[in-house]
């Protein structure tokens, strides 16, 4: 009898492992991601480096800071990765440039952890990016001064890039109600490394104001989220404090929410040039360089965003 009972478990055994094995190929890895941010002047920053720990789907390789206090920067965004017990992500401050507001970084005066990476920018962006053999992602939310520079510096590392995922530009739509295309702050505040990047070839998918002037987070839902009783909600209603003003705008979790969920936006493949005053022109009949967010619905990305800051 236990001999019998043995052969028919045998094939039991192997039809279970095979699903198994068929179970876990079906779940597909996270994806690789490096966020190049200039936290601590706007509020949005923050709000997307949360998003990206919320987000399953997604593993956070390293944090690179880009424009003005850059290592103030970074002490901010190093703080936020600790609270949140991310203990283990490299954080690096890039070149520093002129001084800007940054009332959120006083949050983090003083913090030292041993994520503060001595390495430059650039650098941490390269050993990542090699690390991970063509599927690391650029999230970019800033200006890209520290994206051109690693492709100035590093060409080759152009192939090794799966895609440039950034919040910029402004297709037909400014920061205000019935504006229109305007030059937008993180591409204009450095042109040049702009137009490095989009005729850089690596692939660029694009969240400009288009998609992103209407995305205000209204006190409800604020409520909603500060309510939770974790660190990382802590602490964004912490910086939400020091920045000082009512009602933010989540332009940079757009870029994140790409990346998530493609049913966010409409999205059209453009040729976009970059002029001298950094406006962003769609050239038709060219090659497309990017793929462009043109419309959502902002009730439904406030909506998804809450659902991911509160779970």
């Amino acid at each position: 009898m236990r001999f019998r009972g043995r052969g028919r478990l045998l094939p039991l055994l192997a039809i279970g492992l095979a699903a198994v094995t068929v179970a876990r190929a079906a779940v597909p890895r996270p994806v690789p991601v490096i966020l190049d941010t200039d936290i601590g002047t706007d509020i949005d920053d923050a709000f997307a480096l949360a998003l990206i720990l919320k987000s399953p789907e997604l593993r956070l390789l390293a944090v690179t800071t880009v424009s003005g206090d850059t290592a103030a920067r970074a002490r901010l965004a190093a703080k936020m990765l600790w609270v949140d017990g991310r203990r283990n992500i490299p954080v690096a401050a890039g070149v520093p440039g002129a001084p800007m507001p940054i009332a959120q970084t006083r949050w983090a005066d003083g913090f030292t952890s041993p994520q503060l990476v001595s390495e430059s920018a650039v650098d941490l962006m390269k050993r990542e990016i090699d690390r991970n053999h063509g599927r690391a992602v650029i999230v970019a939310i800033g200006p890209l001064t520290n994206v051109a520079s690693l492709l100035a510096q590093y060409p080759g590392e152009k192939k090794n890039i799966r895609r440039i995922v950034l919040m910029g530009g402004s297709i037909a739509h400014g920061y205000y109600p019935s504006s229109g295309p305007t030059a937008e702050y993180n591409i204009a505040a450095d042109a040049t490394a702009s137009r490095v990047v989009f005729t850089s070839g690596v692939p660029i998918e694009m969240a400009p104001l288009d998609v992103t002037w209407h995305l205000q987070l209204d006190a409800a839902h604020q409520q909603r989220i500060y309510a939770q009783s974790t660190p990382l909600a802590h602490a964004l209603y912490a910086v939400d404090r020091l920045w000082g003003q009512p009602t933010p705008t989540l332009h940079d979790p757009m870029a994140v929410g790409l990346l998530l969920d493609s049913g966010l936006c409409t999205r059209k493949s453009l040729h976009i040039r970059i002029t001298t005053d950094g406006r962003t022109v769609v050239v038709p009949g060219k090659p497309a360089n990017a793929l462009v967010a043109v419309q959502n619905d902002p009730a439904r990305f406030i909506a998804f965003c809450t659902r991911r800051l509160t779970h």
